[in-house]
């Protein structure tokens, strides 16, 4: 399959979407898209929802996804892609318990992506990774958490996986 045929799928695809659904990113270059479900809602505290869309935003343009931002309550992930759900956590200026609890919040998705742009946020994620699998993996429910991923230099990159 030509590159060319692909990037026209992808817009085939894009333009698909009914009224339900916002159009809101499309990389002609790489095929990937954003499209907002009218029920998502983005936080309007803490700059989570305008880092959910700047992780949209990369994770199209530079890996090629096509990002469904899902019709959203408390127990649902923000995003689709890859046939699997994505829950976005912004951590810029989290704690470590703050970024277990977001770990845990996190396992209504298959994987979670954190966000952040200070550098010194990823010594706080790799650490609240260990401590809070390890207290899963003492209670014997290792499987209950999602695979776990960060952004670096614009590229989905995976930190933890369970199997």
């Amino acid at each position: 399959m030509s590159f060319e045929y692909f990037i026209k799928e992808a817009r085939a695809k894009y333009d698909s979407y009914n009224e339900e659904w916002i159009r809101a990113y499309f990389d002609e270059k790489s095929g990937g898209f954003n499209v907002y479900h009218k029920d998502h809602k983005f936080s309007k505290t803490g700059g989570g929802g305008e880092a959910e869309k700047k992780v949209g935003e990369l994770l199209a343009k530079y890996n090629s996804k096509q990002i469904e931002f899902l019709p959203e309550n408390d127990k649902s992930p923000d995003i689709k892609f890859d046939n699997q759900t994505w829950d976005i956590k912004y951590i810029n200026n989290a704690n470590e318990e703050t970024v277990r609890k977001y770990i845990a919040d996190a396992a209504k998705a298959d994987n979670a992506i954190f966000y952040y742009e200070k550098i010194t946020q990823y010594q706080v994620l790799r650490s609240a990774i260990i401590r809070e699998t390890g207290k899963y993996l003492k209670r014997g429910k290792i499987s209950e958490l999602p695979d776990i991923y960060h952004i670096k230099d614009g590229l989905l990159k995976v930190l933890w996986k369970k199997n």
